[in-house]
């Protein structure tokens, strides 16, 4: 399996917050892909290789097998879906597969968590006073307070930080900085981790390490850490479906519901597009039906 491949799957698993199955079928058709194009998965060069030739071969070759219209579609879908990212981390300048249609499918509303279930994994996590649980403790409440995702949580430097001020600067997709405010408490819980917690963390194996998170031994996390770490935090609680997506998509439902403008959140996520973030006023929509609801059964 081709790394940058490797990093893509991680990338919609951890970042994206799809199911183990769906990533699977991402990588069985991004195979097929290499497959039909004759490439093996070691080393690629995916600047030759994602040209609209290659590609037409492919649907080619899955219509000469009489594959049914939406197993197309979405082999299709899986592969744009990668050259997207291809373009987005700056390893292809042309993204060849945006004027390829496929039909559209709904967005499914993602899963988001109510404020009680904060608190119940919050205080949960407290109840771990080890180094490694006050870690953990204050990533997960930065997560949720700023609605990072989780790549760019691992990529956060000391430098990143202001205290004082109260901001952090986040480095998302495609390099683009954007600066994220942090309220008081959540500062005071950084300021202790940086000054007394991390200093017991880094390994001194390690010469200048910026990271402000890392592993046990000292050195940087990954996604599939932090990935595994929520899935652990979800079982102790009873949480399903609780991943660090699940963190931004709360935290975005919440300043919804508290009166932010859709424009602020589309900010503080990133979104390069308004309609990207408009998915949450959907999520909006529905609790107020069910709220409607429960008040006829009064």
């Amino acid at each position: 399996m081709n790394s940058t491949i490797e990093q893509f799957l991680q990338y919609i698993m951890i970042d994206l917050g799809l199911s183990t199955n769906t990533t699977s079928a991402y990588k069985n058709d991004l195979n097929q892909f290499l497959t039909t194009i004759n490439k093996n998965s070691g080393s690629i060069n995916f600047i030759e290789i994602i040209t609209r030739e290659n590609l037409n071969h492919f649907i080619k070759s899955m219509k000469i097998k009489q594959y049914a219209t939406a197993t197309i579609s979405r082999k299709i879908a899986s592969v744009k879906s990668f050259v997207s990212y291809l373009e987005e981390e700056g390893i292809i300048l042309e993204n060849i597969t945006k004027n390829i249609q496929t039909p559209k499918k709904s967005s499914p509303i993602p899963h988001t968590l109510t404020v009680k279930n904060i608190i119940t994994i919050l205080d949960y996590l407290k109840r771990d006073v080890t180094y490694l649980g006050i870690r953990n403790l204050t990533m997960i409440e930065l997560l949720y307070a700023t609605g990072m995702r989780v790549s760019e949580l691992i990529s956060l430097n000391l430098n990143d930080i202001s205290i004082e001020q109260q901001y952090l600067r986040c480095t998302g997709k495609g390099s683009k900085q954007r600066i994220i405010p942090i309220y008081p408490s959540i500062a005071n819980l950084l300021s202790n981790y940086i000054k007394f917690v991390r200093p017991k963390l880094v390994s001194k194996k390690v010469t200048n390490m910026q990271s402000v998170f890392v592993n046990s031994k000292g050195s940087n996390l990954t996604r599939q850490s932090v990935w595994l770490l929520t899935k652990d935090i979800g079982k102790s609680t009873s949480l399903k479906s609780f991943s660090p997506h699940t963190l931004r998509h709360s935290f975005a439902t919440h300043l919804l519901e508290g009166g932010a403008s859709l424009k602020n959140v589309q900010d503080l996520l990133g979104h390069s597009n308004i309609s990207t973030t408009q998915i949450y006023t959907h999520v909006n929509d529905n609790k107020l039906i069910e709220i409607y609801d429960k008040s006829l059964q009064r």
